[in-house]
């Protein structure tokens, strides 16, 4: 199946506008609830991460390009199921602000799972969207470490 108008090279904002391009689903959008939590999540900490990155610590390159595939890999999933932007929109808002008064150590064992169920979604894709996936977090990467300041 050929996918159009999708946009794979994206920044942790753009993954939020990507989420919330999908539509819902007929049976609802409450089944995506844990993924709007986990790339929230996720979100937050790559966050993190990407200033680090920025500000020139290249250790943390590769735990950032392993997040970001693992939410990338929760949102194509959502797009295969047939999420949709005013409810992926809304699911993002309502993790992140749930998240605002969740303790650090939920927080980060929340990230840990799902970051261990987005690789596990990520090793169950195809080739061709294994490929997609790593290809964009990849890309981003790059692009957040072409940003660091230099000394």
């Amino acid at each position: 199946m050929r996918r159009t108008g999708i946009t794979w090279n994206c920044t942790w904002a753009a993954v939020a506008l990507t989420l919330c391009s999908f539509g819902a689903a007929a049976q609802g959008v409450g089944r995506f609830d844990r993924t709007a939590s986990c790339v929230a999540a996720m979100k937050a900490k790559a966050t993190v991460f990407s200033e680090r990155l920025r500000s020139g610590d290249d250790t943390v390159k590769s735990e950032l390009t392993s997040l970001t595939e693992a939410g990338y890999a929760f949102i194509g999933k959502a797009y295969e199921a047939g999420l949709r932007k005013a409810d992926a929109d809304r699911l993002l808002a309502s993790a992140e602000e749930a998240q605002k008064s969740m303790p650090d150590a939920t927080l980060k064992a929340l990230v840990s799972t799902c970051h261990t169920e987005g690789m596990a979604l990520l090793a169950q894709a195809n080739a061709a969207e294994r490929a997609v996936v790593k290809g964009a977090a990849r890309a981003r990467v790059n692009r957040i470490r072409s940003q660091a300041t230099k000394p």
